[in-house]
């Protein structure tokens, strides 16, 4: 009788990351982005269980341990793969795992799974010899036939080592079309306490409710991760999962995750609805454009228990917008705040802070514009050039990174000096936006004033003065060297 094959899927501990391929934000320094559970290593070890093979799941970071309780897993659960899911700039520390592996028993198969890989995989492979083979594109099937041990030459979407050291770029596998057959998240593998809602402390999970965007902005990941085709889950079967959720593991709160969840107004309103006639008494949170919300969608979301919607607001400059294709306006940008402040419903919205023609007016005026639409949570990103984007072209073509470069510092750390701003000047912006955004007098009353409970206003209080530490370190706004019509 063969032995039943093993497989180890794992977050390195190389630092706390999203690490959902189109979003791959470290969470030091950010100020409303909370720790998620690995999702994508979640579902794929649900469909390799399914397939028959034995798995561990091990988010080291979160778990706070590191290499040497890894290097204790590897020998103690002895596995056939290993499975490791890396960001663009972490990739350099997150293949000493599969070093490490092969140190321990060369017969180990190495997976690294990322959006890296979906356009540089024979330069990982080239560059990192540790590694038997990447996943290109979506990931539950091809880690599944890699668990159960399925020869590499007959997987989709993969590119792998031969044992001559050849590397061989398999076909493509195509997209999921149907993804209600995807089992559920093997939430079971891992410790749910450690993902929490940041403002109450009560635990959260994620739940994928669809696939691919149709838009085109030139920084974003989504169209080369998921396609541009909206592939929606089924509301019964989004429902179902809430309910295992809540049934099964005592989890009400959870992050709606989609590429564009409010594109479809039938189907956000038949979920909500939905939601409501089976009394699941949960909280969520999701994502918009500031293009596809409307009042209706959002008085269904509210009494289905949403709180928060994040919108990817980008710029409070007209010409930044164009230039970043977001094919959106701070006109609806302003009504997209002001119906979900109306609505009951809490806002986010993120700016984009980095981008090759930003100066320090375009900053400026993306300040202004957070001041006056005036979201209840704010965050400002660094753009990361990633590899399959325009921007990232871009960044080549004005010599703002090298072809090949792949930088370390991301999202809370310019990756990039831009055309007129160098990397200092822009290190000191984000902190001297955030501060003139965050230390607003009517804004910190608005927010505690906000707050529902004694523990949540704790939650903000304490926030509040970590974020004010932070923010009265020096930093001096550097003067505009160049024009944005440049």
């Amino acid at each position: 009788m063969s032995e039943k094959r093993r497989a180890l899927f794992i977050v390195p501990p190389t630092g706390l990351y999203i690490r959902e391929d189109r979003c791959q934000t470290p969470i030091e320094d950010m100020k409303t982005i909370a720790l998620r559970p690995p999702i994508d290593l979640m579902f794929s070890a649900a469909m390799t269980e399914q397939m028959g093979c034995e798995c561990l799941l091990t988010d080291y970071p979160a778990e706070r341990i590191g290499w040497d309780e890894l290097e204790a897993q590897i020998r103690e659960f002895r596995p056939h793969a290993l499975m490791i899911s890396i960001t663009t700039p972490s990739l350099d520390r997150d293949v000493i795992a599969a070093q490490l592996a092969k140190k321990i028993d060369p017969s180990i198969i190495t997976v690294a799974k990322g959006a890296h890989f979906i356009v540089l995989d024979r330069e990982a492979m080239d560059l990192y010899p540790m590694l038997d083979c990447v996943i290109r594109g979506e990931y539950e099937h091809t880690t599944a036939e890699i668990g159960i041990g399925k020869p590499l030459a007959e997987i989709a979407g993969i590119t792998y080592r031969t044992p001559e050291g050849d590397v061989i770029r398999n076909p493509e596998r195509p997209f999921e079309q149907n993804l209600d057959a995807l089992p559920f998240p093997a939430r079971h593998l891992i410790r749910n306490e450690l993902y929490y809602r940041p403002d109450t402390m009560e635990p959260q999970t994620t739940i994928v409710t669809n696939r691919g965007c149709p838009h085109s902005c030139i920084y974003c990941l989504a169209p080369v991760v998921s396609g541009k085709k909206n592939r929606y889950r089924t509301t019964d079967n989004v429902v179902a999962e809430i309910e295992e959720c809540v049934n099964r593991h005592g989890i009400r709160n959870f992050l709606f995750r989609s590429d564009l969840f409010t594109q479809n107004k039938a189907w956000v309103i038949d979920l909500c609805k939905k939601i409501i006639d089976r009394n699941l008494d949960i909280e969520w949170c999701s994502n918009s454009r500031v293009d596809c919300i409307n009042a209706e969608m959002l008085d269904w979301m509210k009494r289905a228990g949403c709180w928060v919607i994040a919108y990817g607001v980008e710029s409070g400059n007209e010409q930044m917008l164009e230039r970043i294709e977001k094919k959106a306006t701070t006109d609806q940008a302003r009504e997209a705040v002001r119906l979900t402040r109306e609505s009951g419903i809490r806002s986010s919205i993120y700016l984009l802070m980095g981008l090759p023609w930003d100066t320090s007016e375009t900053i400026e005026d993306n300040i202004r514009f957070a001041r006056e639409i005036k979201p209840d949570f704010i965050e400002v990103f660094y753009t990361y050039p990633f590899p399959g984007t325009k921007l990232h072209q871009i960044a080549i073509e004005k010599g703002l990174i090298r072809p090949g470069e792949v930088p370390v510092e991301a999202y809370s750390q310019p990756a990039m000096p831009g055309m007129y701003m160098t990397q200092a000047e822009l290190a000191d912006w984000r902190r001297v936006s955030l501060r003139r955004i965050y230390l607003q007098p009517r804004y910190i009353w608005r927010t505690l004033r906000a707050a529902r409970s004694p523990r949540e206003l704790a939650q903000y209080i304490k926030f509040g003065l970590i974020t004010l530490k932070g923010l009265l370190r020096p930093g001096k706004a550097p003067e505009m060297r160049g024009s944005a019509t440049d």
